[in-house]
């Protein structure tokens, strides 16, 4: 099979090279093809590839000596194209951009001739403040010429192109990043955040600004680029050194304009920086760019800066080193923070990164397999005849009811609500495994409110205002949120459709109530009113008991590995027994090691290893047994090695509704023993290689371990409860428990006034970038004072709002008043004015403050100052007073 890759630049090359190495293309031929007219793409193009491709040739459609205009050159690309395919019998075409100049030229010439693969080779998940009728950013258009195929990074540009409008219909394969999916830094870096120990608290920071083409690309005007730019720059040299690194493709006027710059260095922007050279830096500033991966490998926080004329804005990725800010002066608060106290408020809210990389090491095989698989798309239905009437389907009973749920519109939107979403629990998990493969398949927009990230139900309430279906996460957000259990009783009030997945046990629900005794009353009184779904009939039987009428089983479900390694069907000689969770004692850590002592004492060859971090949640009679080797927390991947490299999972946990490590020791084919009252045992009872024991003792648990160890793994058995918990399965299950589309369902239209895009990532609900983040108070007070200091006014009611929002400070409270009278604000003046006499502190101070604020307020203001002026008198007596008798 002959495959031509048509390259447009140096990534283009790195890619190529990435599917020229990968299993499967041994039995094709590659031709490497490039349109360039100038010279200087076709320059970058060979000097890549003579570096990464061995000495492969590029071929140029055009010669650069050809005396051709612009508008002729892409007149051009398409005929020439078609001419390179059809005489060197190319069979398919691999193409990274069909909305750039050229290569839409390429894309339209050739689709419905040979099959076209697109290849999504950056971030294309952006989202924009505002929708006009008029013509969007290109990355809005990427794969809407009708291509044989699209390869996409993750589930965010999948539902992009599949629901983008009524009647998209792509052929899409969620395959993830070339270089980046099958990148262990990264995948660690994304999984568990761990910032680099950042620079002492003062020193001066060294700030790297990654400079895009904002004129040059149409998405800002070039002199409110420069503007914001050289406002930020100014900002940023206030706590440090400021680096820019121009964007290669940066035309000469700005390039020139930046070296006016004052106090910043400018770098050669024909400069990689990987994330070796952003090591050197403390912290990254861009607007949008696929430079977010590059960050996170080298664990430097960036900024994304999108500053109030810019439409188009990265998403809010819930990660520690990333955040985003809406102007210069959230800009600063961040950077001041860092270089004050040495930490960085990344984004404690958005979407988790898996929303938009899909992580495997297979991605170039199975980009390959896509490329070989593709063929020529048929004319589109709106093209094609009338087909033929079908036959009804079913009886005429069946074929009513039919009719009536078509005219049913499914909900369009949910809100995962939550304390955080990440992998580094087991909480979060089933339900990001789920959304990811919800956005796949359709057509409903995700959105995660992390309640952490809020400090007021009508913040929170104001976010969901758009949302048709609530889904909260597991029970903490009801204990551990102050405005968990009024927001849910709000939304209930509201009718609104709330539902709750469950995941905590029968000792979680005691510890809380003894802990959380209120809000645990609470969340026991709003219980029946929402619909409850449960990962195991054992916990909707609990929920039975706490006076939910009807709880729904939907089990969960966890991520698939690309490849998972059985484990040995026969035991090793020395059988390994293992355990995958946090060192505590509800998991079973006194049982685990008396178990292991037991064996020892009894003279078998056992091994014995736990694989988990250690938690303060241990007593102090916990037996750690030396005979147990502790491993700690590891990798995924690590962590499938281990369940590989063993012979039987020990479930020691007292108390699991539904333990997605015992999933996982599943998949792969290890025998597993749990206490009979898990939720493991409903779905693995009777299966041949489970054991369960019905006394929760050491010698009950060896027994069985015992038992275990004699007998095979019922490779039936075990695929069928797999099965159970696959992601195909659990989706649909979760999506009919929601009232959800499923997968296939047509996005209806939406009725007149209604937005015009039908849940895609980039509606106007996006609109605000920004994302809430808890701070000290002392902190945003410092930032407060900072930018009212500067006369930052905007900035400095910004912040001065959201500390009234917490607490009253008397001196928050009197520099607020003081800005409102400037601005002739007289009533939200005097507001503020009562709130600081009522406040507190030096009473002298504080109304000889008064005093001096309100004689900015005019005719309005002279009551308000001689009463003041009276109360600061009095106070001062007083105080002096007080003085005098305390010396006698």
């Amino acid at each position: 099979m002959r495959i031509a890759v048509f390259i447009e630049n140096r990534n283009g090359v790195g890619l190529t090279s990435r599917l020229l190495s990968a299993p499967g293309s041994e039995d094709c031929s590659f031709l490497l093809v490039t349109a360039d007219l100038d010279g200087d793409v076709g320059r970058w193009i060979d000097e890549e590839a003579s570096a990464r491709l061995d000495g492969t040739r590029v071929r140029n459609l055009f010669r650069e000596e050809e005396s051709l205009g612009h508008a002729q050159f892409l007149e051009d690309i398409g005929p020439r194209v078609s001419e390179f395919v059809r005489t060197e019998s190319i069979d398919r075409l691999i193409l990274f951009n069909d909305r750039s100049q050229r290569g839409s030229r390429v894309a339209d010439a050739l689709n419905g001739t040979l099959p076209v693969v697109l290849v999504q080779d950056g971030h294309l998940d952006f989202h924009y403040k505002k929708l006009g009728p008029g013509l969007r950013d290109q990355n809005w258009y990427y794969g809407s010429t009708d291509p044989a195929a699209v390869c996409v990074w993750g589930p965010a540009t999948a539902h992009h192109l599949l629901y983008r409008t009524a009647d998209a219909d792509p052929v899409v394969h969620i395959t993830g990043a070339l270089g980046h999916s099958d990148d262990p830094d990264l995948v660690r870096a994304a999984h568990n955040p761990a910032p680099r120990p950042a620079r002492p608290a003062r020193e001066p920071l060294r700030i790297i600004v990654l400079d895009q083409p904002l004129g040059d690309q149409r998405k800002l005007p070039a002199g409110r680029h420069r503007e914001y730019l050289k406002s930020a720059c100014e900002a940023l040299t206030e706590f440090g050194e400021v680096a820019i690194k121009p964007h290669p493709s940066t035309l000469s006027g700005h390039l020139e304009w930046l070296g006016t710059l004052p106090g910043v260095t400018v770098l050669d922007e024909s400069t990689l920086v990987d994330a070796t050279g952003l090591e050197a830096f403390d912290l990254a500033v861009t607007f949008f760019s696929t430079t977010y991966l590059q960050t996170l490998r080298a664990g430097v926080p960036l900024v994304l800066f999108s500053p109030p004329p810019l439409n188009i804005v990265f998403p809010a990725v819930n990660h520690a080193l990333l955040r985003n800010v809406g102007s210069v002066g959230e800009l600063v608060d961040v950077v001041g923070q860092l270089h004050t106290t040495g930490k960085f408020a990344g984004n404690n809210t958005g979407e988790p990164l898996t929303h938009y990389l899909t992580f495997r090491d297979d991605v170039a095989e199975r980009i390959i397999t896509v490329v070989k698989e593709a063929k020529v798309r048929g004319p589109r239905s709106g093209s094609a005849p009338d087909p033929a009437p079908l036959t009804p389907v079913g009886t005429r009973a069946e074929r009513a009811l039919r009719a009536v749920r078509d005219r049913q519109a499914p909900p369009r939107s949910l809100a995962v609500l939550g304390l955080g979403f990440g992998y580094v629990t087991g909480v979060a998990i089933p339900v990001l495994t789920y959304t990811q493969a919800l956005l796949a398949r359709s057509p409903v927009d995700v959105r995660y409110i992390d309640l952490s990230a809020y400090c007021r139900t009508e913040d929170v309430l104001e976010a969901l205002r758009d949302i048709d279906v609530v889904l909260i996460n597991s029970l903490a957000p009801l204990w551990r949120s102050a405005i968990g259990n009024e927001l849910v009783d709000e939304l209930v009030s509201d009718g609104r459709r709330v539902f709750l997945y469950a995941h905590e046990t029968e000792h979680v629900m005691a510890y809380e109530a003894e802990h959380h005794t209120l809000r645990h009353k609470e969340m026991l009184r709003l219980l029946p009113q929402v619909q409850v779904l449960c990962v195991s009939t054992a916990q909707a039987d609990m929920f039975r008991g706490l006076g939910v009428t009807d709880p729904v089983v939907v089990y969960n479900t966890v991520p698939q590995d690309a490849h998972r390694t059985r484990a040995r069907t026969v035991p090793d000689e020395q059988p390994r027994i293992v355990m995958v969770g946090s060192m505590q004692d509800r998991k079973g850590l006194d049982l685990f090691s008396r178990v292991a002592e037991l064996a020892h004492t009894e003279g078998l060859p056992w091994r014995f290893a736990w694989i988990g971090h250690r938690t303060p949640r241990i007593a102090s009679s916990t037996l750690i047994s030396d005979r147990v080797t502790w491993a700690g927390a590891l990798s995924r991947a690590r962590v499938r090695e281990e369940l590989a490299a063993s012979d039987v999972f020990l479930l020691s946990s007292v108390d699991d509704p539904m333990p997605l490590s015992v999933v996982e020791a599943v998949q792969q084919r290890l025998r597993v023993v749990t206490y009979r009252r898990v939720g493991s045992h409903e779905v693995l009872d009777s299966v041949p290689g489970y054991r369960s024991f019905a006394d929760y003792t050491p010698q009950a648990a060896f027994e069985a371990l015992r038992a275990v160890l004699g007998e095979r793994v019922s490779e039936d058995d075990y695929r069928e409860v797999e099965e159970l918990f696959d992601i195909p399965a659990f989706t649909a299950r979760m999506t009919a428990a929601l009232g959800l589309p499923g997968p296939g369902d047509v996005p209806r239209p939406r009725a007149a006034g209604d937005a015009e895009s039908t849940g895609t990532a980039d509606d106007d609900a996006y609109g605000d970038p920004r994302t809430v983040i808890p701070q000290q108070l002392r902190h945003i007070i410092d930032d407060f004072k900072r930018h009212a200091t500067a006369g930052n006014v905007e900035d400095a009611l910004r912040v001065g709002t959201e500390i009234l929002r917490r607490r009253q400070p008397v001196d928050v409270l009197i520099g607020m008043a003081e800005l409102r009278a400037a601005r002739n604000e007289t009533k939200e003046a005097c507001r503020l004015l009562a709130a600081a006499a009522i406040a507190g502190g030096d009473r002298g101070r504080v109304w000889a403050e008064i005093a001096r604020v309100s004689a900015l307020l005019g005719a309005r203001g002279r009551a308000i100052r001689q009463i003041a002026r009276k109360e600061s008198i009095r106070a001062q007596v007083s105080h002096h007073s007080a003085r005098l008798r305390k010396t006698d």
